[in-house]
């Protein structure tokens, strides 16, 4: 132990749990100092100082390396210490055996994703030239033939690491290296379909993607990306699958957040001619668009997106009516945000402008709009029952209506895309799965418990696939080796999915009309109040918490019930079958 008391030696301290890299600062007097990299000290007697809690730190960890599996000493700490090195370095990318591991520069770095870069990569196996994700991605691209197994990328990580830039870049680079197959001829290299598959990425973000508190472009659904690869070795065609969309964005954001970045684009960018006859203005001015108190991003320039989304649209083959449409669509629902109401015998119609914008640009008719969303219709023994309305619940009819309609839009944005880049299923395969982060905000509602669930499934096939797999493997084999301590949350799976659990009390009390949002919360804590992984809270009258693997969050219970039922009125519904 001496050594680790002189002046200058490197060590790795251990405090709260956490293995620190550190520097002995000073000794003297029975007293021993520690300076950590990340600024903290520590002071110790040194009597009390054992090897547990200071070990030497090897000089590969001091280096860093480009595969975590060559750490001499392998913790926690040397993890992040290594990947801290590298980022110093601008090597944003590392191994973890076969897994990448990827730390978000927020920033250009030069060459990195150059094309002299892509060919490189192209043309070595995996190891003999330093991480990359382009490595990855020529990998899965040679697996596919060397295998004849369809391949799949699975990108993972919290919200605003990278997943959606990372996906970008696989699609880029098995753009290209499909093209570069020896055996194409010159009609089928100067084939759109690649450059069809890129520019769908503009498109999705404009309409799936928004500014939240942690990313500036975090995707608010789910994708998976499918390139089928014929036998020549260039993609042929492909197929998106959306899941989740977060629709009540559209209606409502948190503070500091924007709604989805097609609006701003879309007002920022149409020609003076369109925003006149659409009845459009500044963001400030739409009720969907400012109630955050963000209506602007200094990081993403509205107008340019807006240009990106067109030129994307003409290469995906959206004809210029279908463009006019979904953009008068759009500004429909602008104004139908800026309807407001007031109490009058019920819900009335405060102000007739919005109203009348909304019903011209949605073709509905303006008294069918204003009975639908004032009044409920139903029938009892034939004869048409009409229920008026209170204001609240104008409100969240009109709410609903919105959300509806972007839905409606956004599905039919990806099936075209779907109808240009669609091919021949029958040929191998290459899928990214690219699904929204883990999330933990301020407030926790029913789309942070779905996205997180998801995301507890991911770590699930992590956990099975890289530990549990790969030990029984070693089992068969009759290799000596040390069983591994890893986390395990197939438990807190169980409290979420399993009978009684989360999911099936939702949906249970998702089928009681008179059930609330209160008795769904006094099922939770009775039926788990004893789980380890579920949190009871002392104080807030509506949370429960869940210890996830990547943290406990709290999930506010209000709106839970009336988001899983995702129920859609008839009388709605009718309107919308009758406009023109």
């Amino acid at each position: 132990m001496d050594n680790f008391f002189t002046e200058g030696t490197r060590v790795w301290l251990r405090e709260n749990g956490q293995h620190f890299p550190s520097t002995v600062n000073s000794c003297a007097e029975g007293i021993v100092v520690f300076r950590t990299d990340y600024g903290q000290v520590f002071t110790y007697k040194q009597s009390t100082i054992t090897h547990q809690k200071v070990t030497a730190m090897h000089p590969t960890n001091e280096e860093g390396v480009d595969d975590m599996a060559s750490l001499t000493e392998l913790h926690g700490g040397s993890i992040m210490y290594n990947l801290f090195q590298r980022y110093k370095r601008n090597q944003i990318y590392t191994y973890i055996g076969s897994i990448l591991a990827s730390v978000n520069p927020y920033q250009p770095i030069a060459g990195l994703y150059e094309p002299a870069t892509m060919e490189q990569y192209s043309r070595r196996h995996l190891g003999e030239l330093p991480p990359h994700i382009f490595a990855i991605a020529n990998e899965c691209y040679r697996c596919l033939w060397k295998r004849h197994d369809n391949q799949c990328i699975l990108i993972s990580g919290e919200s605003g690491a990278g997943k959606t830039e990372s996906t970008k870049l696989i699609l880029k680079f098995l753009s290209v290296i499909s093209q570069q197959s020896l055996e194409l001829s010159l009609k089928e290299k100067t084939s759109c379909v690649e450059r069809a598959i890129l520019e769908s990425s503009p498109i999705m973000e404009a309409f799936g993607n928004a500014k939240t508190v942690y990313n500036n472009n975090s995707s608010r659904f789910g994708k998976f990306v499918q390139l089928n690869i014929c036998q020549k070795g260039n993609i042929q065609g492909g197929r998106i699958v959306d899941y989740l969309l977060e629709k009540n964005r559209v209606v409502r954001q948190n503070p500091g957040e924007r709604n989805y970045h097609i609006f701003y684009a879309l007002l920022a960018g149409l020609e003076h001619e369109e925003r006149e006859e659409f009845y459009l203005s500044t963001p400030e001015n739409y009720h969907y668009l400012n109630q955050s108190g963000c209506v602007e991003d200094k990081t993403i320039s509205d107008q340019e997106s807006f240009r990106e989304v067109i030129t994307a649209m003409d290469v995906m083959q959206f004809s210029k009516e279908e463009v006019r449409e979904v953009s008068r669509l759009l500004a429909g629902i602008l104004h139908l945000g800026n309807i407001e109401f007031i109490t009058a015998g019920g819900a009335q119609v405060s102000f007739k402008t919005a109203l009348g914008r909304s019903a011209e640009l949605l073709g509905l008719d303006p008294t069918q709009l204003t009975d639908a969303l004032t009044q409920r219709s139903m029938f009892l023994r034939g004869e048409e029952i009409l229920t008026p309305l209170n204001v609240q619940q104008a409100v969240d009819s009109r709410d609903s209506l919105a959300m509806a309609l972007y839905a409606c839009c956004f599905e039919w944005v990806i099936k075209k895309i779907n109808s240009r880049i669609k091919g021949n299923e029958d040929f191998k395969s290459i899928g990214i799965l690219d699904i929204f982060g883990f999330e933990n905000f301020e407030v926790n509602h029913f789309e942070q418990f779905n996205i997180n669930y998801a995301n507890e499934k991911l770590q699930e096939y992590f956990n099975k696939h890289i530990f549990s797999l790969e030990q029984l493997e070693y089992s068969r084999e009759g290799l000596v080796w040390e069983d591994i301590d890893w986390i395990d949350n197939g438990e807190c799976l169980d409290l979420i999915e399993k009978k009684l659990g989360l999911l099936a009390l939702i949906n249970e009390e998702s089928h009681f009309p008179q059930a609330t949002d209160s008795t769904l919360l006094e099922k939770l804590h009775s039926q788990h109040a004893n789980n380890h992984f579920y949190v009871k809270p002392r104080v807030a009258v509506n949370n429960f918490g869940v210890k996830h693997y990547a943290g406990e969050v709290q999930y506010d219970v209000r709106g839970i019930l009336e988001k899983n039922r995702d129920t859609f009125r008839d009388d709605l519904l009718n309107l919308l079958r009758e406009s023109r």
